[in-house]
């Protein structure tokens, strides 16, 4: 199937049936139901890489976004990447699209948001820094590139205050939690 951004609302349309899933290397394109539902590409357009975002995962390839230009990335131990996106919706902030990465969990936040960040253990992705982006169906079990998302793309970013507010409360936890067991 090939996926294009329609013109009439933010999402995914099908131009043509076949999906890419007989390729064992590489996750299946992103789904018909992804169609129905308008993925959301919001957060991706002042990127000015839409159509080659579209076009890897149509493919089933990761996707590269530099950070820095639509959002800020915020790299945290993988560990707490659970409880912080819980954290976050207990809040009742937007949890915004988080991967499951090689060095860690890796949270988009609104742009700027997130300067100054101070808490242990995450940090701010550089400006610039290719973020690899999996197809967005690529969830547990699957990975593409050692990359999957804990939660899926969406237009809604939280700010780097609440992020970084619920990210030090998950570690407070976490800290409190290995005490206990001691």
């Amino acid at each position: 199937m090939t996926l294009t951004p329609s013109p009439h609302r933010t999402g995914f349309v099908p131009r043509q049936a076949g999906p890419l899933s007989h390729r064992a290397d590489r996750a299946p394109a992103a789904p018909a139901e992804a169609a129905g539902n308008g993925l959301p590409l919001n957060w991706l357009h002042p990127t000015g890489r839409v159509s080659a975002v579209l076009s890897a995962w149509e493919r089933g390839v990761l996707a590269e976004v530099p950070t820095g230009i639509a959002w800020d990335v915020v790299r945290v131990p993988a560990d707490l990447a659970q409880e912080t996106v819980q954290r976050l919706r207990d809040a009742g902030a937007p949890v915004g699209p988080v991967l499951s990465a090689p060095l860690g969990a890796e949270f988009f936040v609104a742009l700027g948001s997130a300067d100054g960040w101070d808490v242990t253990g995450g940090r701010v992705l550089p400006y610039g820094t290719l973020v690899l982006m999996p197809p967005p169906n690529t969830v547990e079990p699957r990975r593409v590139g050692d990359r999957r998302w804990i939660v899926g793309p969406t237009d809604r970013l939280p700010q780097g205050a609440d992020l970084r507010d619920a990210y030090a409360e998950a570690r407070a936890h976490a800290a409190e939690v290995a005490e206990t067991a001691e």
